[in-house]
């Protein structure tokens, strides 16, 4: 069996997770040894390794003892990959919140645009979606709404697509009557596509119009509106990284190993 220095752990106050760690990594350790050199009761050392493994088994990791025999506890190294995990999962957790609050403000200063601001927006997302920008043009401008007539550059601007750069207020809905709208306007340009770019919230008749479903929930045969709104506009956006910048945060993280070794030769 190990060593134990009793004045030397009483020294540190070491956790229970912090001895084992250091003193029980190659050969096992009776509970009331270690009460001993943590200047603990045993009942209270071995009522927290109890709760340890049940908080273990709940959460579906691996606890930080190994339960070798009766009263005799070891180390499991197993469990310093899973606190890094679990630190760097917390990390993409605080990411993910700051992330989300990034698209609220992008919402926010989205609605504060004038049409003309909309407009350039629009064409920088009909960019990314592989529209001929350069030969795009304007062909109607009314309601906060600026029409264009572009094409795909997949299919080598064969066909004539309208678009709908429609801005709206923050968080506005947009209806059915907007996507009837757009596909009444394919005829026009020859069109057999439209596309609605958005900043408002299309509803979900709307959505269903622009599948081309009727209001009786039957499937016809319509020309298609793709739809744009906000959701998906701020998607495209932050795929392109258009109206924000990425950082780069480092997350140190305790090399146990490198420590254990340096103990080890002292």
């Amino acid at each position: 069996m190990v060593a134990i220095d009793l004045a030397d752990a009483r020294e540190q106050r070491q956790t229970l997770r912090e001895w084992l760690a250091e003193n029980a990594r190659a050969e096992p350790v009776h509970y009331k040894k270690i009460a001993a050199a943590l200047a603990r009761d045993p009942a209270s050392v071995s009522a927290s390794l109890s709760i340890e493994g049940k908080q273990a088994q709940v959460a579906k990791r691996p606890a930080y003892f190994l339960r070798i025999g009766p009263g005799l506890y070891q180390y499991n190294e197993v469990c310093e990959g899973v606190v890094d995990e679990e630190l760097v999962s917390e990390v993409r957790a605080r990411a993910d919140d700051f992330n989300n609050a990034t698209r609220r403000e992008m919402r926010h200063e989205i609605a504060k645009l004038d049409l003309e601001g909309f407009d350039e927006l629009a064409k920088i997302v009909l960019l990314n979606i592989r529209a001929i920008v350069e030969d795009t043009k304007e062909v109607d401008r009314y309601n906060e709404t600026v029409v264009l007539l572009t094409s795909w550059r997949d299919d080598g601007g064969r066909s004539p697509v309208v678009v709908y750069a429609k801005k709206c207020s923050f968080d506005e809905r947009i209806g059915i009557d907007v996507i009837r709208e757009i596909r009444g306007s394919l005829p026009t340009h020859g069109s057999n596509q439209g596309v609605l770019i958005s900043n408002g919230i299309v509803s979900e008749d709307g959505k269903k119009e622009a599948l081309g479903f009727s209001t009786r929930g039957m499937k016809v045969s319509v020309p298609p509106v793709h739809i744009m709104d906000i959701e998906i506009l701020l998607n495209i956006l932050i795929e392109s990284r258009t109206g924000v910048r990425s950082k780069n945060v480092e997350v140190l993280v305790l090399d146990t190993e490198f420590f254990r070794r340096l103990r080890r030769s002292s």
